[in-house]
């Protein structure tokens, strides 16, 4: 672990997306995420990642380019190819292809190689690709990969897992003009459908996650809790992380104090 990453705070939210996380690998479900933010979504899975690697299960995070909306089925095969590439081949060249057909074959070859695809047993490990920031899919990609978990149609050598996690406008019910990108195709397969809001992380999250950067005097973590109940401030962590920076860099060595936090939060 890099010496200067913050540590992981299993907060409410984490513990949610963790337990649904682990049984849709656990079943080759299809599920989704959404919600604001700075909510620790990202967090959450790249805890869920490292966790399951170091218990020798494969799942692997992509994440769209967010350049733009609506990421189609081709761009997301190039994204899913070098997500693969960079973990179990870093050393291979994979020349670049336009064609969707090749893309798939591309993606078996190297699951191949790496002995994530059991081509002598009956029983095939779970494994599962993860979708971060998925709200910049477009519809016709989300609807391809489905195919990749329908154990009677797959167009994969065997059904996989799929987690997409997103903002809240990813997650949008099916309207009359069809606004959202998931489909209630994918709506009906989905093994949990988690909508999450800042209101989730309670006051013992946000005191658990003080302590964790260093936040130790009683007063001082009232103080950063108490903040965080006014009407207008959300429970971000990710400004919580800036302004708990700011805390101790004012504080130097000596313990963040009441008054530190006080000045920040009330400048």
């Amino acid at each position: 672990m890099p010496e200067n990453k913050p540590p992981f705070v299993e907060t409410s939210i984490a513990r949610l997306m963790l337990s649904r996380m682990r049984v849709t690998h656990d079943e080759r479900g299809i599920s989704v995420f959404s919600g604001p933010w700075g909510i620790g979504k990202t967090t959450a899975i790249n805890a869920f990642q490292d966790e399951q690697e170091h218990i020798g299960c494969q799942v692997i995070k992509v994440e769209p380019a967010n350049s733009r909306k609506g990421v189609g089925p081709l761009p997301i095969l190039h994204q899913i190819l070098e997500a693969l590439r960079a973990r179990y081949a870093p050393e291979t060249y994979i020349a670049v292809s336009s064609a969707q057909w090749d893309l798939r074959r591309k993606i078996y070859n190297i699951m191949e190689r790496a002995g994530l695809i059991d081509t002598v047993g009956d029983w095939q490990p779970p494994f599962t690709f993860i979708f971060d920031e998925a709200q910049y899919l477009s519809r016709m990609a989300i609807e391809m990969l489905r195919y990749w978990n329908d154990s009677d149609r797959t167009s994969v050598p065997f059904p996989v897992g799929l987690i997409f996690v997103g903002n809240n406008e990813f997650a949008l019910e099916e309207g009359l003009k069809g606004g959202s990108v998931l489909s209630g195709a994918v709506r009906s397969r989905l093994l949990f459908e988690v909508p999450l809001a800042y209101q989730d992380l309670n006051d013992t999250d946000l005191m658990l996650f003080a302590q964790s950067r260093g936040v130790v005097d009683a007063a001082a973590l009232q103080t950063f809790v108490a903040h965080f109940k006014q009407p207008r401030v959300k429970r971000d962590l990710r400004q919580a992380e800036r302004l708990l920076s700011m805390c101790r860099r004012m504080a130097g060595d000596d313990p963040i104090s009441r008054e530190i936090v006080a000045s920040i939060l009330n400048p």
